[in-house]
């Protein structure tokens, strides 16, 4: 998990990887016809409210940055270019955590190191239909109902876990969750739809700490979890825009308001990622929770949450003192996820910020992750990935650029 350590500096914010935007106010905009730089600074300067005209969550209200002018690529061919990578990792009929399978006794790959690909072939899929990339969402899908574990009820780390008492976590079933939904999006088979709807299941039977409120880390309950909170809120809502169910709905309204009220101790009341911890913030926390918050809004459950998503996003886009501004590069699990959402987020809501940034960091990626095995196993921006548990030569750091790349490919799309 990322903790970002706080830096003392002009408002003693922590310092983190948080990406500083404008906002654009063109209409014609799109792919490959992207504002310059000069349109995004002259709105910034106008509109103080902030980004989507929205006021930061700061005292200090800074502007937002400057983003320059993303260099455009054909996301869906580096798409196809990171599934061809992923033969290197290839085990049998699965993929191992290591190049190479030099992981002791147990070399598969687990739910958090290979959701990145699943998400990255349906993305792939959706965005480019064709029956093969339909059959790559197929084995995909098939491979992570392995994980599977009716002993448990939920979805366990490990392929083939099929005791009572494995330790499962809260936040791989919604990642789970949230990619056998976009396999149901992208083949609009049913099956998918019922395996994301079973890690829903499993999450608000078990996740929940019914006594004081919050989403735990694993069916362990060492403490509440952000992440876990943040994917399980998304699933919750995206299941209930296909199926409906109202229970879903009233679940992710709790989780959400609780986050309101206890989980954003940071100075600028971004989401922790454990509790009373104003030093471990996340970007792919924030990013679920926006866009939770304004499905939320939109399927009719208070203006109050466009409002905090709004505020949350136009804090994420301020400017801010650390040393990062728009250069993700904390580790490419967790920020292909945070890209993932918040154009996902921008596409909604018409705000093209979170598009540019994530075409601006793709280019950076595809210039300096490639490494000397011709892999994407390295940071976007180039030297180390700080986060301390990427390790080198995992498929979780190719799979997650590769991500990137896919999401991309169906967002600048449009």
């Amino acid at each position: 998990m990322r903790i970002c350590a706080a830096v003392a500096a002009a408002f003693a914010v922590a310092s983190l990887t948080f990406a500083c935007g404008a906002s654009a106010t063109e209409t014609d905009w799109s792919a490959g016809h992207l504002p310059p730089v000069a349109r995004y600074a002259a709105t910034s300067l106008e509109d103080s409210a902030g980004l989507g005209g929205f006021q930061p969550l700061t005292p200090w209200r800074k502007p937002p940055v400057e983003l320059p002018s993303p260099r455009l690529l054909d996301y869906g061919q580096l798409t196809k270019a990171g599934v061809g990578q992923a033969a290197r990792w290839r085990h049998g009929g699965w993929y191992c955590e290591y190049l190479g399978c030099t992981h002791g006794p147990y070399p598969l790959i687990t739910i958090w190191g290979e959701v990145p690909m699943f998400e990255a072939v349906d993305a792939l899929a959706i965005a480019l239909p064709s029956s093969a990339h339909r059959a790559l969402v197929e084995r995909f899908a098939r491979a992570n109902e392995r994980y599977w574990d009716s002993a448990v009820g939920g979805y366990a780390p490990y392929p083939g876990d099929r005791a009572g008492n494995v330790q499962t976590f809260f936040d791989d079933n919604g990642w789970e969750g949230l990619a056998f939904l976009n396999a149901y999006k992208a083949t609009h088979e049913g099956r998918w739809l019922y395996d994301a709807q079973r890690a829903f299941h499993f999450i608000a039977a078990r996740g929940w700490d019914k006594d004081g409120g919050g989403m735990w880390w694993n069916t362990s309950h060492p403490y509440h979890s952000g992440p876990a909170l943040a994917s399980d809120s998304l699933l919750g809502v995206l299941l209930y825009g296909e199926d409906h169910e109202r229970w879903q709905l009233e679940d992710v309204k709790m989780y959400v308001d609780w986050a309101n009220a206890n989980d954003n101790g940071d100075e600028r009341q971004l989401y922790l990622e454990k509790p009373n911890q104003p030093e471990s913030v996340n970007d792919y926390v924030q990013a679920p929770l926006i866009y939770a918050q304004y499905l939320l809004c939109q399927d009719g459950e208070g203006e109050s949450y466009c409002v905090q998503a709004g505020r949350v996003a136009a804090t994420l886009a301020e400017q801010h003192v650390d040393d990062y501004g728009y250069k993700y590069n904390y580790g490419p699990e967790y920020d292909a996820i945070f890209m993932q959402w918040m154009m996902a987020y921008g596409q909604a809501t018409g705000e093209q910020y979170w598009l540019t940034l994530a075409e601006v960091n793709a280019a950076a990626a595809a210039t300096n992750a490639s490494s000397g095995h011709g892999l994407w196993l390295s940071s976007w921006w180039g030297g180390a990935i700080p986060d301390p548990e990427t390790n080198p030569n995992m498929f979780r750091t190719m799979a997650a650029t590769t991500s990137l790349f896919a999401w991309l490919a169906l967002y600048a799309a449009r």
